[in-house]
């Protein structure tokens, strides 16, 4: 029973991660998601380039920092969703580290979302926070 507790707190992370990704690489050809209001500024993103290298613009690195930042958030839901569909048991025995670091990932993406980004992800990062919680101290307590 305490895996569907972990299932559930993976499912958000799984949701926005691919969202996350699908809006990105949508948004690099028809910028309509998370993009700036201001058409200007698209166009000043895709003309400015980073102080680091002249081989990018300001717009490719922002399509390239979503799409893999969708990636780690959906990567991280998945590889929780799956350790607790297929083999719960086993596999907290062999990686119990997954299972209790879980809440501490969650969480560090609910700061990040309350201080730097909007209300979905806040949302969505707090409801899997709070399950992946409960399943740790669920497993703490032996229940």
């Amino acid at each position: 029973m305490v895996s569907a507790v972990f299932i559930a707190g993976s499912i958000p992370f799984v949701v926005l991660g691919f969202a996350h990704i699908a809006y990105s690489i949508s948004d690099s050809t028809r910028p309509a998601r998370i993009v700036p209001r201001e058409p200007e500024l698209i166009e000043s993103m895709k003309a400015g380039r980073l102080v680091i290298t002249r081989q990018t613009t300001v717009w490719r690195a922002w399509i390239g920092f979503n799409i893999s930042h969708g990636m780690g958030v959906f990567l991280f839901g998945l590889v929780v969703l799956y350790a607790a569909l297929f083999g719960f048991e086993a596999n907290l025995s062999a990686m119990p580290a997954l299972f209790y670091a879980s809440p501490l990932v969650a969480a560090v993406y609910l700061i990040l979302s309350l201080k730097y980004w909007f209300r979905i992800p806040a949302i969505g990062t707090g409801i899997g926070a709070v399950f992946l919680t409960a399943g740790v101290v669920w497993l703490l307590i032996g229940a």
